[in-house]
């Protein structure tokens, strides 16, 4: 089978170096900003050559064009489209709409976000640059500090996991009977978002609030938050924290979204 991976961060460029490790014939177009990388033709003939074609995680940031940070180039998605037929595409986060236009193209979509066993792997390096940051971005130890997660979901798992490991006091908020269940089982304290909005006052005893809900939860609520208190949001739009608020009070806050993405363009040897 042959191979055309086109843009991404780091990681479809080091999976380009897996595949050719297993003898795979593999073509890779969008890395140009790296050095001493040079693409041997024009993308379009690479992927009309290739059986498998690799998109990037997430696939597009705006909607128009294709998410290449590592190239000096924009190639619209309906350039890429043009292109996509009778293939097999693994991508991440792509419209339905423009999913099912490949379909009627004879072509089949792989989603790596719609994979769980994918997506929960993905929330180690989440969990592992959220504990990264807790540490540059606060004065005390994590040992015996109050946490509140907000979310029990793949994310809230596997951080409340860690950071247990680490000897912090963790309490989960969760969104649904079944999250609250899990958590007891994992022996985490449990507070309800209705709970939480019937006194917020319980805010003040946290030192570290990390919201994975995608939704908007904390609003008047956050002037309850002390001011030494780190309050990261980890959830994509409409997320679930007042920006607004949370600049009006001077928060210490920090914006980490796409962090496995991050990790990835940020680790060039």
């Amino acid at each position: 089978m042959n191979f055309c991976i086109i843009g991404g961060d780091l990681r479809n460029f080091f999976l380009a170096q897996l595949l050719s490790k297993e003898k795979q014939e593999v073509k890779l177009y969008g890395f140009d900003k790296l050095e001493n990388f040079k693409e041997c033709e024009k993308y379009d003939k690479m992927m009309d050559s290739s059986d498998i074609i690799i998109l990037p995680i997430p696939f597009s940031k705006d909607s128009k064009y294709v998410n290449m940070p590592f190239s000096n180039t924009y190639i619209p998605i309906k350039e890429i489209v043009y292109h996509l037929e009778n293939k097999i595409i693994f991508v991440g986060n792509i419209h339905q709409e423009l999913k099912e236009e490949l379909h009627r193209k004879n072509s089949q979509v792989i989603d790596f976000m719609q994979k769980e066993e994918f997506a929960v792997l993905n929330a180690i390096p989440t969990a592992e640059a959220t504990i990264e940051i807790i540490l540059k971005n606060t004065k005390k130890i994590l040992q015996n500090s109050n946490c509140l997660i907000m979310g029990f979901g793949r994310i809230g798992k596997v951080l409340a996991h860690k950071l247990k490991g680490l000897s912090a006091k963790i309490t989960c908020m969760t969104t649904s009977e079944e999250e609250t269940a899990w958590a007891i089982v994992y022996g985490y304290e449990t507070l309800t978002i209705k709970n939480m909005q019937n006194n917020c006052t319980k805010l003040k005893q946290y030192d570290i609030i990390i919201n994975t809900i995608p939704k908007g939860i904390f609003k008047e609520e956050l002037k309850e938050i002390r001011k030494e208190t780190l309050l990261i949001d980890l959830s994509s739009k409409p997320y679930g924290i007042d920006r607004k608020i949370v600049e009006q009070e001077k928060i210490n806050f920090i914006e980490a979204l796409g962090l496995p993405r991050k990790i990835s363009t940020s680790n060039i040897s």
